[in-house]
């Protein structure tokens, strides 16, 4: 049966996520757009838990992507010669947030659309990335709504938490009965990388498990170096392309992005270790150079991967899409604008939160690859 998360665990997360509630508006939008999403997408009904019962994640029917399972987690891109596996090294991937339905706070289990984006599109164009690297294990998880992230209230608070107890009982399963003492790598996108955030804290820093934690891909997500990784023991930032048991972290933004939503939110919180991140380094990989703050033209990025249709395969990787720079503040930003087919989920501030993963797919593909082989040659 699946493991409960013990409410120590819990309380730390609280503590951790219960300021974000109270910026006032969502992490990458400003403050009148904010209000009218507020209004759009969060629950009228205070929150009410969906059951009382931990997901069995024992039951395979609770997990999006397995070894084995047919499913677009395996997808590769278009020309793409397999030339090596890595079957004794496992991914763990949490997906991000799906549900945009305002009915409930978190989301069923059973819920189509959700489900569909997770299958058709996150498994495709985000988890497939790891798939050179390793076996995909990605939990489905009663995730917490769009609107959760707008409410002032308390009560988004609480879906975020009642979604982070579902990734944690699903991580020990993972480790207690499916991982059996391999390597893995740790990934996520948004709402999942939070989620792995508070994962690392609360079952890897300092412990010998990390060890076994090639890397950590919080995509999507911010973090402090000051706040969020220094009291991680074992887990710092990476800063090239090879290094192992360490964190890799940026969001993507177009060359005239407004990123102020961010850095207010930023500016606003404290970390899981209760470290206010005021005047903290917000960490920027660049996912061109795969370096600290770096910068990079073009050329360097060896192939996007464009939106594609629900049932189609994944293109052919478009080469040289745009550069990208790690400004003064921690953002990514864009070398240039990218084409039409980018803006439908453009969001406000031309913050292309959605395309984190497609813009630089090839390369997050190749560097997971490279870390294994590196993770493999200093563990013989």
């Amino acid at each position: 049966m699946a493991q409960r998360a013990k409410p120590a665990a819990i309380f730390l997360w609280v503590v951790a996520v219960a300021i974000i509630l109270v910026i006032g508006g969502f992490l990458w939008i400003q403050a009148d757009p904010a209000r009218a999403l507020r209004i759009a997408f969060t629950p009228s009904e205070p929150f009410s838990a969906i059951s009382d019962q931990p997901l069995d994640y024992s039951d395979d029917a609770n997990w999006a992507a397995l070894p084995g399972k047919e499913s677009f987690a395996n997808a590769s891109p278009a020309g793409e010669v397999r030339t090596m596996a890595m079957p004794d090294v496992d991914v763990f991937f949490v997906h991000p947030t799906t549900y945009l339905n305002s009915d409930t706070w978190n989301a069923p289990l059973n819920d189509e659309d959700a489900n569909l984006r997770v299958e058709k599109r996150v498994l495709k164009l985000q988890a497939s990335a790891y798939n050179l690297a390793g076996n995909i294990y990605a939990p489905r998880y009663r995730q917490a709504t769009f609107g959760a992230f707008f409410d002032q209230e308390g009560d988004g608070l609480k879906a975020l938490i009642y979604a982070y107890t579902d990734v944690l009982n699903a991580f020990d399963q993972f480790i207690a009965a499916r991982n059996d003492g391999r390597p893995f790598i740790l990934a996520g996108h948004s709402q999942g990388s939070l989620h792995l955030l508070a994962l690392l804290q609360q079952r890897l820093a300092g412990t010998p498990l990390a060890d076994r934690m090639i890397a950590t891909y919080i995509i999507g997500w911010p973090v402090s170096m000051e706040a969020d990784l220094a009291p991680m023991t074992g887990i710092d930032a990476c800063e090239t392309a090879t290094d192992t048991q360490c964190v890799v972290s940026y969001q993507t933004f177009g060359p005239d992005g407004d990123t102020q939503g961010l850095e207010g939110y930023f500016e606003a919180t404290t970390s899981l270790a209760g470290i206010p991140r005021a005047g903290t380094t917000m960490l920027c990989t660049n996912p061109l150079t795969w370096t600290i703050d770096g910068t990079a033209t073009a050329d360097a990025n060896i192939g996007a991967q464009e939106p594609v249709d629900d049932d189609a395969a994944l293109g052919e990787p478009e080469k040289s899409f745009t550069g990208a720079t790690c400004d003064q503040n921690g953002f990514l930003i864009l070398s240039e604008n990218p084409g039409d087919v980018w803006q439908e989920f453009k969001m406000a501030g031309e913050n292309y939160h959605v395309y984190d993963y497609h813009m630089f797919y090839g390369n997050i593909r190749q560097n997971a690859a490279a870390r294994v082989a590196a993770w493999k040659a200093d563990h013989p």
